[in-house]
């Protein structure tokens, strides 16, 4: 049993390496195609990629902001690995686990861009509605996040209620 729990954190950490790795190749390429140059379009009126350096967090705000930023997304890295390792064995909860993985690596794509060039490197664009330029690490993010919140009050409800029993 503790053996495949050990390899499964082994291919948890890979994928995370993984994940990093190709948010991090994303953005390599946006800072050479984009940064200077024109938009490129994806979907017409739909889907571009434009250059954007984001000095802040979403919608623009703690702009300039650096180090806080750094701290807090490091902060929130911990309280992810914490809620990792505290979910319960069961593979009842791998999901949980792989959305977590999901969030940490969002999380370390955005801070290996702001350690190194103080901001972070956003190239994508919905031409359609009126929402921020992101990345790929803030698709892991928020996309998981909406998971996440949906397994917790419609799927692990009923573990939290019974919890509450308990007590």
């Amino acid at each position: 049993m503790m053996k495949k729990i050990t390899e499964k954190r082994i291919v948890h950490l890979v994928l995370l390496l993984l994940l990093v790795g190709v948010d991090q190749i994303t953005k390599i390429w946006a800072r050479s195609a984009l940064k200077g140059k024109e938009d490129i379009t994806v979907l017409p009126n739909l889907l571009s990629f434009s250059y954007l350096e984001n000095r802040g967090a979403i919608w623009g705000i703690f702009q300039n902001k650096t180090v806080f930023l750094i701290l807090l997304t490091a902060i929130i890295f911990l309280v992810v690995l914490f809620i990792y390792f505290r979910l319960p064995k069961s593979s009842r909860y791998n999901p949980a686990r792989l959305l977590l993985v999901f969030i940490a690596a969002g999380g370390l794509g955005n801070i290996i861009d702001r350690i190194i060039f103080g901001y972070v490197t956003d190239f994508i664009r919905f031409d359609f509605i009126e929402f921020p330029v992101f990345n790929v690490a803030d698709m892991y993010i928020t996309v998981c996040e909406v998971i996440a919140l949906i397994l917790l009050f419609f799927v692990y409800r009923t573990d939290l209620d019974e919890k509450e029993e308990k007590k």
